[in-house]
């Protein structure tokens, strides 16, 4: 494959994926001025996160074996047709809370399918060393997006409404479902019957009882969920504790953000030198260090920024490393263990927010205390998948 079509070819898959991360962190700053206008308290108004990546999350568990047998497009273009579907209800309901929720809902269900074959049709058009480069750029755009989006979703509510942020998600929904339906080219060859509940749930056991899969998919279900769960939280300790407006939130909010450039460029540049297992060790090293700066900081803007840098560089090493491993062995299950590994990671992202947030998560020294308990956990998951990856080489000789 020659570098003008692999370019394309990443660079469409980007597009994709970006659209369900820019769908959820574009509404972030803009929840603290919904809970006003509606009058309802903060975690009332987080329900309109967690009821997006309830239907983001599961949705992914269909998309990813049904596009194994008709195809990746025709399941694309659906699913975005679904998640304009649920935008266009938020629009024309937006006097209406619950009708905001069922939009949520309409909009995580249709968007669902794009983490799946984003990741799904680039394993279909790459092997060998090219696969691990073009799913770590994959996973770049996955981890880059959702922090980037609560800058741009800042702005724009600041400068327009909240009610604006869904108009403008609407307009990017529909110039990525005509960019598919004009560039996209379907990467299954040989379709078939689209397979029964049974047959799924059999090939989700399987991925479920592969230590090897568990180990990575885990690092990044725990990694996604720290960072959804401090951009959703450190809105409402800035912009309520500290008393500032949503644009310098948004400005404030590009310092973690160049952490998570940063550390998916550092991801891209030295895992092939070092080896996934010393760049993946670097992430609860970072962990540690950050929890230890927001345990002893000041409750001011630049000390909670640098230590949510520090996090969130953590993150930008370990999710590129981590979905570039977990699809490694599954050529011809891409589609479900795509949906496994990014439904699992939605899943695990709103019940992890919604639980900290019932628990009272609201304080840089509570964050503190959850970064140290999961990067023991990475650590863990580490030393566990090669482990198991060293045990399959060894089965295979």
């Amino acid at each position: 494959m020659n570098s003008t079509i692999r370019y394309k070819v990443i660079l469409l898959a980007c597009l994709i994926i970006s659209v369900g991360q820019l769908s959820m962190g574009l509404v972030f700053p803009s929840l603290p001025w919904i809970a006003t206008d509606f009058n309802i308290s903060l975690d009332q108004a987080q329900l309109l996160v967690s009821v997006y990546l309830l239907g983001f999350g599961p949705s992914q568990f269909l998309y990813g074996p049904i596009s194994d047998a008709i195809g990746r497009k025709k399941v694309l273009l659906v699913g975005l047709i679904i998640a304009m579907s649920g935008l266009v209800t938020i629009i024309l309901l937006q006097d209406s809370f619950t009708g905001l929720v069922i939009g949520r809902l309409l909009q995580g269900i249709g968007t669902g399918c794009c983490a799946v074959l984003a990741r799904a049709s680039t394993r279909d058009q790459f092997s060998g060393p090219d696969l691990p480069l073009a799913m770590s750029y994959i996973a770049m755009a996955a981890s880059i997006t959702p922090v980037i989006a609560p800058v741009l979703g800042g702005f724009i509510n600041h400068y327009f409404g909240w009610n604006m942020v869904f108009i403008s998600l609407l307009g990017y929904v529909a110039f990525a479902w005509v960019v598919i339906t004009t560039f996209f080219r379907e990467t299954v060859t040989q379709t078939s019957a689209i397979p029964t509940p049974k047959k799924m749930l059999g090939q989700y056991w399987k991925l479920l009882s592969s230590r090897y899969f568990m180990s990575f998919a885990s690092i990044g279900w725990l990694n996604f969920s720290l960072m959804i769960t401090t951009v959703s939280v450190m809105p409402f300790i800035m912009q309520k504790q500290i008393g500032m407006d949503s644009d310098e939130y948004a400005l404030w909010a590009l310092i973690p953000a160049l952490g998570m450039i940063l550390g998916t460029t550092i991801c891209n540049r030295v895992r092939p030198i070092i080896g996934s297992k010393k760049m993946l060790l670097c992430t609860p090293v970072l962990h540690v260090m950050c929890a230890i700066w927001l345990f002893v900081c000041p409750l001011e803007p630049i000390y909670l920024m640098l230590g949510q840098l520090l996090m969130i560089l953590g993150n930008g090493i370990a999710l590129p490393c981590a979905q570039a491993l977990v699809l490694l062995p599954y050529k011809k299950q891409a589609g479900a263990a795509a949906a496994l590994s990014g439904g699992g990671q939605m899943i695990a992202s709103s019940l992890v927010s919604m639980t900290l947030v019932a628990l009272g998560l609201s304080q840089p020294w509570h964050l503190a205390l959850v970064v140290v308990l999961f990067a023991i956990i990475t650590l863990a998951n580490i030393i566990g998948g090669f482990n198991a990856k060293q045990d399959m080489s060894e089965s295979e000789h």
